[in-house]
């Protein structure tokens, strides 16, 4: 009987918290299937964070001086990149890659691209890249042994 009464209370304490949550998720406007209109933007996620800050920084007018701020190379305007494609779409990659900026170089699944920032969403969401990050430099004064 004891094991009875025990569990009617953590299930009339159950019923009563999730009333009361409910109530406070009314009274505020917020619904649990409603995303939050007031988290950030946080951009397209085949791009790397900075980049997609530098393209939100194109947008605004202000790419050139976050690009500095960021130690981002611009190249006549355009930055270069780092293209992470599916290994068995590296050919249709490529031919995205080319309509959109200059295909330095590749290796196995990677394409060193110079792409205008304003280009940069439209080459992420082509189903052949996986993933867009800026090149990654070797640190002065660093060895490896």
């Amino acid at each position: 009987m004891k094991i009875l009464t025990a569990i009617l209370s953590v299930l009339t304490f159950g019923l009563i918290l999730s009333i009361s949550i409910a109530g406070c998720q009314q009274e505020s406007g917020l619904s649990s299937t409603e995303p939050h209109s007031n988290l950030p933007e946080k951009g397209n996620p085949k791009l790397d964070s900075q980049l997609n800050q530098l393209v939100l920084a194109e947008s605004q007018g202000q790419a050139a001086s976050f690009a500095q701020k960021s130690n981002i190379e611009l190249v006549d305007g355009k930055v270069r990149v780092i293209v992470e494609c599916l290994p068995d779409q590296v050919d249709a990659a490529i031919e995205a890659a080319h309509a959109l900026g200059t295909v330095e170089t590749t290796y196995d699944n990677l394409l060193q691209v110079v792409v205008p920032i304003t280009s940069l969403s439209t080459l992420a969401d082509e189903a052949s890249i996986h993933f867009i990050r800026l090149p990654q430099y070797p640190l002065p004064g660093t060895t490896h042994g």
